[in-house]
């Protein structure tokens, strides 16, 4: 390694300042030469030296012997790639200056600029401002403007869904009531609360667009159930689609425990049916005698006919891509839309992907469900968990124990939930233990699932095919093998495979000591709004946004976890502009822009 010192006079005083393997500098700059040196300092018994980063020629000012670096005291630094140094940058940023005010002209309304930096002028002090304070300004600007733009994006992918044309529902009171007498349970009041907003929307010919977040367990399905008693109540068909045929066939069944005693034929649409199951379910679905149709993906296929379609449900609502969603909404005209997530997204996201949808929250549980237990445990314990195992399977209790994807490869996913599954046949001879991974057929799947609710499987090992949905209330247990590979959101959805009967349930975190002290959080609280606001602040929200499924663009400047306030803002904005496209000309041609109609439907 060759070592280059530079001696450095200033006011009188020497110094030095060093650079690894960078002969060239002796040559460039001379006895003599006037520069400014950035770097790291540090103290050599009193004496700074400096290791640089960077060094620029200046001119002296003509009455001080302070170098003359213009107005410009702040400098941008940018990433930097092996051939291009962010002094490259800074200069070619600069020679484009004066083209900001041509290629970044305002998009707004000139009313809805006040109290924001101007567009043009953002541009040139994000890169080189004039102080602290115009940086900011600047840097609010264009993540307000970044956020904004996704958001209507995003709702360019479901365009439409807010036509005047959506039918006005406002019947099946009678129904609505007997459902709410035949409860097993009384509805919370957070359950009450959103069930109004719904009905609410429902009666205007807007569409209502509603995404419900609720945690696991907080009562979603009643209340998907009483907007489809309004739809049929009405005249009109209702559709509810899940991600999975496990889960869709487990809507189907409540649905129809509960409709079919009101009157009201409910069918079940999968891909795997039976080519004459499948043609009589479509001419049902066609001349309006299923008047509820439950299924999966199925229901976007072109084959399928609705007669009159008055509400599309969608659970699981980021298990879909985002084309896949539009094409149910698109069916029959112009149904209202309820949208159903378990995943709790934090406020800030929620308004980023779902910015055109107005937002309700179940955020109380039923009484009287006991909390689950949450340990954190490591390998060292592993056989004093068994012996609970054993305690938990003697009591007619059932187990999960879930194994991770190792670096999003199947095989090796197979291989480590394979392994585990063996190992635990010959740990506990006498009991029951199954597979259950996402290589296998739909079919088999089921089949499975149906056993392990049935109580004919003591432990189920699963890969995250069981994340979404399947309600065993005698499944007490849920072990989850190294439990540091999986997001916090992700851990919280397994967590709540367990707890939904009336006996004690565990989960048992098994991790390395790396990483695991995120996990703690886990054990602390079983909110699913706090966890997810966790995640978001460990994990950043590129990942959460999940931009692969929904081919949208990367954010670049903007952090949801600390730019809430500007999250906000941009969703009033898009409000105002979704509803009143022409006013917002300019602001619509700039999402065109970035959001081209080719690449929207990308899933």
């Amino acid at each position: 390694m060759k070592v280059v010192k530079l001696s450095i006079e200033q006011q009188g005083r020497l110094f030095q300042a060093t650079w690894f393997n960078q002969i060239h500098i002796l040559k460039q700059y001379p006895v003599g030469t006037q520069v400014v040196v950035t770097g790291k300092v540090r103290w050599q018994q009193q004496v700074p030296e400096i290791l640089a980063t960077d060094i620029e020629k200046v001119s002296l000012s003509a009455d001080s012997d302070v170098p003359d670096l213009g107005s410009q005291t702040i400098l941008p630094v940018y990433s930097e790639t092996a051939r291009l140094s962010s002094k490259v940058i800074r200069s070619l940023m600069q020679s484009v200056l004066d083209q900001v005010e041509v290629g970044f002209q305002e998009i707004l309304p000139a009313q809805e600029v006040l109290g924001w930096m101007e567009r043009s002028r953002a541009h040139r002090e994000i890169h080189f401002p004039e102080n602290y304070s115009s940086l900011s300004q600047a840097r609010e600007r264009l993540v307000w403007e970044e956020i904004l733009i996704l958001q209507l994006g995003v709702a360019g992918f479901r365009q439409g869904i807010t036509r005047l044309d959506s039918p006005v529902l406002i019947g099946g009171e009678k129904e609505i009531q007997s459902f709410y007498k035949a409860l097993p349970f009384q509805l919370t009041t957070a359950q009450q609360r959103v069930i109004q907003e719904i009905f609410q929307d429902l009666a205007k010919p807007q569409g209502m667009a509603r995404l419900v977040q609720g945690d696991v367990g907080s009562g979603k399905t009643a209340v998907a159930m009483a907007a489809l008693l309004r739809a049929v109540g009405s005249g009109y068909q209702g559709a509810m689609m899940a991600p999975t045929e496990i889960l869709a066939v487990q809507h189907y069944h409540s649905l129809e425990r509960v409709f079919t005693p009101l009157g009201i034929s409910v069918v079940c649409l999968l891909g795997s049916q039976k080519k004459s199951v499948r043609e009589e379910t479509l001419a049902m679905i066609a001349d309006g005698r299923a008047q509820v149709v439950v299924g999966t993906h199925a229901l976007i296929q072109e084959t399928v006919i609705f007669k009159a379609l008055g509400l599309a449900v969608t659970d699981e609502q980021h298990r879909f891509g985002v084309r896949q969603r539009s094409l149910l909404q698109e069916k029959g005209g112009c149904p209202h839309v309820l949208v159903l997530t378990a995943t709790p997204i934090p406020r800030t996201l929620a308004l980023t992907l779902y910015g055109d949808l107005q937002l309700s929250v179940l955020d109380e549980m039923p009484v009287g469900r006991k909390p689950i237990i949450t340990r954190k445990l490591t390998e060292r314990t592993r056989p004093k968990m068994e012996k609970f195992l054993e305690e938990q399977i003697s009591l007619g209790l059932q187990i999960y124990v879930v194994c991770p994807l190792v670096e999003e490869s199947e095989t090796l996913d197979l291989i480590s939930a394979t392994q585990r599954a063996t190992d635990l046949q010959v740990r506990f001879p006498k009991r029951r233990v199954a597979l259950l991974h996402g290589r296998m057929k739909g079919a088999e799947k089921d089949e499975i699932m149906k056993a392990f609710h049935a109580g004919d499987i003591d432990i189920l090992v699963a890969t995250t095919v069981v994340e979404v949905g399947v309600n065993v209330p005698n499944a007490t247990v849920m072990v989850i093998e190294s439990a540091e590979r999986f997001g916090l959101a992700q851990l919280h959805q397994l967590r709540g495979r367990v707890g939904r009967g009336s006996e004690q349930s565990h989960c048992f975190l098994l991790a390395g000591d790396k990483n695991s002290r995120r996990l703690d959080i886990l054990c602390q609280t079983e909110d699913g709004f706090k966890i997810a606001e966790e995640d978001m602040r460990l994990r950043g929200t590129g990942e959460l946004l999940g931009t692969r499924q929904h081919g949208l663009a990367e954010l670049r400047l903007a952090d949801l976890s600390r730019d809430g306030h500007l999250v906000e803002k941009a969703y009033q904005m898009a409000q105002k502009a979704l509803h009143d496209p022409e006013k917002y000309e300019l602001l619509f041609q700039e999402v065109r822009r970035v959001f081209p109609a080719d690449k929207i439907g990308v899933h």
